[in-house]
């Protein structure tokens, strides 16, 4: 038995978890309630935008909502160009594997081995995780 509590509300959820069957079943359920309650947290969005004050807050009780507006930057490489030297410079380039893929799959006739060559020198990023999902069958 899988059996976890809603601290806010105190709800006790639990779950049969005894068989394969049962693992497989609870699994979906979950995961079907987690789309739906994110779907729900989703549409509330917009309607928190509309009672934030100006700075970007609500409080109520022991609560606050916190609207905040982020911008990544990241730095131009024509400037990084300018002011390192190229050796320190290819030190902070990272490749980006996704348009790197893309341009071998495109090109792949006309490149022949140079694309052998850079998937076998791929090397290992980050730290390995794990990813368990159930899928539909057809």
């Amino acid at each position: 038995m899988v059996r976890t509590v809603n601290k806010l509300t105190g709800e006790i959820y639990e779950y049969k978890s005894d068989t394969p069957e049962e693992i497989m079943e609870t699994w979906l359920i979950l995961s079907e309630t987690i789309k739906a309650l994110t779907d729900a947290k989703d549409k509330l969005k917009p309607l928190v935008e509309k009672i934030v004050d100006p700075s970007g807050t609500y409080a109520h009780e022991n609560y606050m909502f916190r609207v905040s507006h982020i911008q990544r930057f990241n730095y131009d490489k024509s400037i990084m160009r300018d002011v390192f030297d190229q050796d320190l410079y290819e030190t902070f380039l990272k490749p980006d594997k996704t348009l790197i893929d893309k341009y071998l799959k495109e090109n792949v006739e006309d490149l022949g081995e140079i694309s052998t060559v850079l998937r076998k020198g791929m090397m290992e990023e980050g730290k390995p995780y794990k990813v368990i999902k159930l899928e539909r069958l057809s």
